[in-house]
């Protein structure tokens, strides 16, 4: 009797040993400290998260490309944001008695850096832009640059002043 128990458990083991070594593995990693860390933080749903968007980083950006428009020459570029764009963060919400506390969910990005986990980026809504360049005269550059313009942001073409310059 002791012997077959003891050759049916090495059958079993011989069957299913890899499955267990990954059943285990998967317990010591559950075991570990957590790389999805908690932290305490004055945010609320729906503010700003840091490094969500950049004006001035998109004026240069746009100036850079429509200067390069055949015959625009040196353009300047101004946006004005009606709404700034922002990053909606995942968060969790302890509740101990009457008081509750609220926790932004931070995790691990892989090269010693951390990050909050954003559930939803709300991109930025312009109120109008205006471009001045030495060839905001010409018809066909106005529309170039104005078309450009309206593609990358959004804004309709009675938002969108083009100025020659001096």
């Amino acid at each position: 009797m002791k012997l077959k128990l003891s050759q049916t458990y090495k059958k079993l083991w011989e069957r299913y040993k890899y499955a267990l070594a990954v059943v285990a593995a998967g317990l010591i990693l559950l075991l570990l400290p957590s790389g999805g860390r908690t932290q305490e933080t004055q945010m609320t749903a729906g503010s700003d998260v840091s490094g969500c968007f950049d004006v001035e980083g998109l004026e240069r950006k746009l100036e850079t490309v429509l200067s390069k428009v055949a015959g625009a020459g040196q353009v300047s570029v101004v946006l004005t944001v009606k709404e700034g764009g922002r990053q909606i963060p995942a968060q969790d919400t302890e509740v101990s008695g009457e008081e509750q506390s609220r926790k932004t969910v931070i995790i691990s990005q892989g090269t010693g850096k951390e990050g909050p986990v954003v559930l939803q980026s709300i991109y930025p809504k312009f109120q109008g832009a205006l471009i001045v360049c030495p060839g905001g005269r010409d018809a066909t550059v106005r529309l170039q640059l104005m078309e450009a313009v309206r593609a990358l942001t959004g804004l309709s073409s009675e938002k969108i002043s083009i100025c020659t310059s001096k």
